[in-house]
């Protein structure tokens, strides 16, 4: 099996695996948003403050969910909101105590799973980081911040069209005016087509249009549907540049003729924008 990845900045690689080695799904890369607490998002504290989310963005943040829980095509959705504190020391430096974003989200609900190769096998898999028992209390008279990340996970019915699948983001993006919030939007193995996932992340500080969300899905549609096509996963950077973001297929055989027909449906769809470039294991170009 030879995977097919287009990565940032519209380069695409190739590699040779022996066997799809981790789960088609996507990670959650959230950028920073706003939370407020007692004493305000910035304040010199003594006790670690609980953070709370400001009722207007948490308002918006439900608003979207209801909607695209409610969107023609939309088997399940789910949000994760994370609050996270940091405490800065008078020369600038992170005094933030150990586990207390932790222990801030021990009833978030369940995180994400790693996109497709997240980890290396050369690299080490750091543990979580443990939940006190306690709420750790930060040095007296550090400066503490507040911010959130909300990650929505969306899943589509096996049949959904790819429309649907557009009305998702685009949808969002109506009601929501944060960066701190990502979408992941899979459409799960059905008739004719593997699983396929994409990622939006940080892009809903702005309107998306409909044609570039549609883009994105038909292409995926079609790659999912593209014989010998067996992993797909796809990530919009904040940008909403398409061909900034990256594209992992996972294919098999590893042949000439699959990997040319791969190459063929890719140029016709909106993750076409890109140079093709491939290597094998040993560095040299094919």
């Amino acid at each position: 099996m030879r995977r097919v990845v287009c990565g940032p900045y519209g380069r695409k690689m190739l590699q040779r695996t022996a066997a799809i080695t981790a789960a088609l799904v996507i990670t959650l890369v959230s950028a920073s948003g706003c939370a407020s607490g007692p004493g305000g998002t910035t304040s010199s504290a003594t006790t670690a403050a609980v953070p709370q989310m400001d009722a207007q963005v948490g308002s918006s943040l439900d608003d979207a969910l209801r909607t695209v829980q409610a969107s023609p095509g939309v088997a399940s959705a789910t949000n994760r909101i994370e609050l996270h504190q940091r405490y800065t020391a008078a020369d600038g430096t992170d005094v933030t105590p150990p586990g207390l974003d932790a222990w801030n989200n021990r009833d978030a609900g369940p995180t994400a799973p790693p996109p497709i190769g997240a980890v290396s096998p050369d690299d080490p898999v750091l543990p979580p980081v443990p939940t006190p028992s306690a709420r750790p209390a930060p040095p007296a008279g550090a400066t503490e911040t507040h911010s959130f990340t909300s990650a929505f996970v969306v899943t589509m019915d096996p049949d959904a069209s790819p429309s649907e699948a557009a009305a998702v983001p685009v949808a969002m993006a109506k009601r929501i005016a944060w960066t701190g919030v990502t979408l992941t939007l899979q459409v799960p193995a059905g008739p004719g087509h593997v699983l396929s996932t994409v990622t939006y992340s940080g892009t809903f500080d702005q309107q998306i249009p409909d044609d570039t969300a549609l883009g994105v899905a038909s292409g995926l549609a079609r790659l999912a549907a593209t014989a010998g096509v067996t992993g797909l996963e796809a990530s919009i950077p904040r940008t909403m540049r398409v061909d900034y973001g990256s594209l992992t297929i996972e294919v098999s055989p590893a042949d000439d003729a699959t990997l040319a027909r791969v190459r063929h449906v890719i140029d016709g769809t909106a993750f076409a924008g890109t140079t093709l470039h491939g290597s094998f294991g040993n560095g040299a170009k094919p």
